[in-house]
């Protein structure tokens, strides 16, 4: 199983995250998020710039990353989730790219085509392997990589915004 994993800012400097496991068609499999979190003015002060990464790593990745059991990989949409969430898994930033590159794995990058004239740059948390690797590309041809982070997303923004939690 693949996992995509995000962090949302609302408009009112609400925070929640959230992770969707999915099986290897696209198909959801499980959601957990955290409830929105709200940092208070001293917060916002003293993590200045750092704030999301802060949140990223010290609550919101602390309480999701390591529940969700039986994932391959996580897929995430911020570099800054690598630098700053510590766990065993595989994570992965997609990063699309409107020109043909040829495929190529080298340590914790590469980059695999994903249509006409896109590829699609990958950053790894560590080496993936030439397994995990041919996944990623596999799965690219299967579905597209990027849309599950839309409904992650919009999951997030409705939890931010919802009276009822």
């Amino acid at each position: 199983m693949i996992g995509y994993f995000s962090i949302y800012r609302s408009d009112d400097e609400k925070y929640a995250g959230g992770i969707l496991s999915m099986n290897e068609k696209g198909l959801p499999v499980s959601f957990k998020y955290t409830t929105p979190i709200k940092p208070n003015k001293i917060q916002k002060i003293i993590y200045g710039k750092n704030l999301k990464s802060y949140l990223a790593s010290e609550i919101i990745g602390k309480q999701l990353i390591n529940i969700v059991k039986d994932l391959d990989m996580i897929f995430v949409n911020d570099t800054e989730i690598l630098d700053f969430i510590q766990t065993d898994k595989l994570m992965v930033h997609l990063n699309l790219t409107y020109e043909p590159l040829e495929e190529y794995l080298k340590e914790k990058e590469g980059c695999i085509s994903s249509g006409e004239n896109r590829s699609i740059k990958l950053t790894f948390s560590k080496e993936p392997g030439e397994e995990l690797f041919k996944k990623i590309s596999e799965l690219n041809e299967f579905f597209d990589l990027f849309e599950p982070f839309q409904r992650l997303n919009e999951a997030l923004k409705y939890i931010c915004s919802s009276e009822e939690k």
